[in-house]
Order: C-alpha cells, then sequence, then structure tokens
C-alpha cells in the first residue's frame, strides 16, 4: 500500500496496527539515529504493534547492521523526527513576513535532511571500507609465508590513512588494527605456528572484528567461538560471512562471564589484548 507522505503512513500505523512512532520516539528518547534504527527493524522484522509498545531497554534495534536501508530510497529515513513529535506551531497571519518565516523553515528541514543523508553514506561508506579491508587482510596472506611484506605494509600511505581515519566510530576496536605492529605480530604468531591451532577449539575472548578468530580459522582451528559484548560483533559477523569462515568461526554476544558457550571446553584461547 502506498502513501503520499510519511505522516500518513505514521497515521495509518496508529490507527490500524496501534503502533505510535511519536510516542516510541519520546518514550525511548531515539535521535535521528536511533530513529533510523527502529524504522527499519520495523521493515525487517515487522513485529506487531503490542510488541514494539511493550518494549523496554535494551531495544532490539540498538545495533548498528539498523543503520542499513531495510528500502531502497525510502523516504521515512529522511523524515525529520522534531516535526513528528513536537506539535505543529501556526504562525500569525503577517503577510509576506510570515511566508518568508515558513521558507526558512523548509529551508533549514531541508539542509537536516541532507545532513542526515550525508552522515548515512557516509557511515555505510565506512562500514563497506572496514568489511573489505579485512577480508583483504585475512585472506591474501598464507599461513607460514608471512613475512614483513604483508597487505597492512603493501598499502600506500593514502590507502592506509583512508582505510583507519575511517574506524574512528568504532571506539576500541579501532585501536588493534590501527597498530600495525601488534596486528601484524599477532597474524604472524598465529600463521607461523599453525600446529598451536591445527584442529583445535579456540576461543577469542573481546573478538571485536574477527580479526584474530579468522587468523585462527584459517590457521586449522576446527571451531573458533568468538565472544563480545560490544556493538561491533555485528559488523564482525558479516566480516566472517564475506570470508566464507561462517562454518568454523561462531560469534556470541554478551559477557564472557555470562554467556553460555556452546561447547563445554576449549583448547586456546586468544584475546585482542593478549
Amino acid at each position: 500500500r502506498l502513501f503520499s507522505s510519511a505522516e500518513a503512513v505514521f497515521s495509518h500505523c496508529k490507527t490500524e496496527h496501534q503502533f505510535d512512532v511519536s510516542d516510541v520516539i519520546q518514550k525511548h528518547g531515539l535521535d535521528f539515529y536511533g530513529y533510523i534504527k527502529l524504522i527499519n527493524f520495523v521493515r525487517l522484522k515487522k513485529p506487531t504493534g503490542a510488541y514494539l509498545s511493550s518494549l523496554s531497554s535494551p531495544l532490539p534495534w540498538e545495533g548498528e547492521e539498523y543503520l542499513k536501508p531495510e528500502l531502497e530510497d525510502d523516504l521515512l529515513l529522511q523524515f525529520d523526527i522534531e516535526d513528528l513529535c513536537e506539535p505543529v506551531k501556526v504562525l500569525p497571519s503577517n503577510g509576506l513576513s510570515d511566508t518568508m518565516v515558513l521558507l526558512e523553515q523548509l529551508k533549514h528541514a531541508e539542509q537536516r535532511a541532507r545532513a542526515a543523508e550525508a552522515a548515512l553514506a557516509r557511515a555505510q561508506d565506512d562500514l563497506q571500507k572496514m568489511k573489505q579491508f579485512a577480508q583483504d587482510f585475512v585472506m591474501s596472506t598464507d599461513v607460514r609465508s608471512s613475512s614483513s611484506c604483508s597487505t597492512i605494509a603493501d598499502l600506500q600511505e593514502d590507502e592506509d590513512g583512508v582505510y583507519f581515519s575511517s574506524y574512528g566510530h568504532y571506539g576500541i576496536h579501532e585501536e588493534m588494527l590501527k597498530d600495525k605492529v601488534r596486528t601484524e605480530s599477532y597474524r604472524d604468531f598465529i600463521y607461523q605456528n599453525p600446529h598451536i591451532f591445527k584442529d583445535k577449539v579456540v576461543l577469542d575472548v573481546g573478538c571485536g572484528t574477527g580479526i584474530l578468530s579468522m587468523f585462527a580459522a584459517k590457521a586449522g582451528a576446527k571451531k573458533v567461538i568468538g565472544v563480545d559484548q560490544s556493538e561491533i560483533i555485528y559488523q564482525a559477523m558479516d566480516i566472517i560471512r564475506l570470508n566464507k569462515l561462517e562454518k568454523i568461526i561462531t560469534l556470541v554476544k554478551g559477557r564472557i562471564e555470562e554467556v553460555d558457550l556452546p561447547l563445554e571446553k576449549v583448547d586456546v584461547i586468544i584475546s585482542e589484548w593478549m
């Protein structure tokens, strides 16, 4: 079913499905990015209005994967949520001056929409760069042939800078990949000692982007379990699928002291901070 405006969509959701978008935004204090995640979550999962109204923290759409539009060119993602949550102000009838005020408001609204679109595009581009780099880094180096001429070292300075600068919004998880000496040392140790990992069950504590998990899988581990509490684990899942290692690597979100692991014991424990 097609609607003529975002407001018409929200009205339909409220009257026909008992889902008041404005109430959900205000109840959970969602900002613009939270609103984007909410819309993409609803389009993807198609939850009931009762389910959405009953939610409390943590919210099911908090993962970064919900920043990716579920519907191409989704106009709801360009909607200014301030207009949804604040009552419409009626301007006094003062002729041309009122028209100019209205035009100025429309201009600012358009600028906010363009800025939001640009920010979303940058986030998606950064995420794609991270996935591609991780895939190239892991798959282009053979076990036991690792040397100082590594994939990272082979990057030109400008390429290196573009990738690592794109990692800023991923917090502490950028540090391991930024520290090329440490990352290469992890990789070299794992690749040059495959006998430690061959046919073993490996636990990666605080797996972050999943780099060490993939190193271990490439070194011959029969099973790798990565555990991380942060949202970065959702990006790690995508990276692992891109590298076709999902049959070997299992990722678990949560605190290591609280999660239930799929196996009772492991042979090797690794960590980004080891």
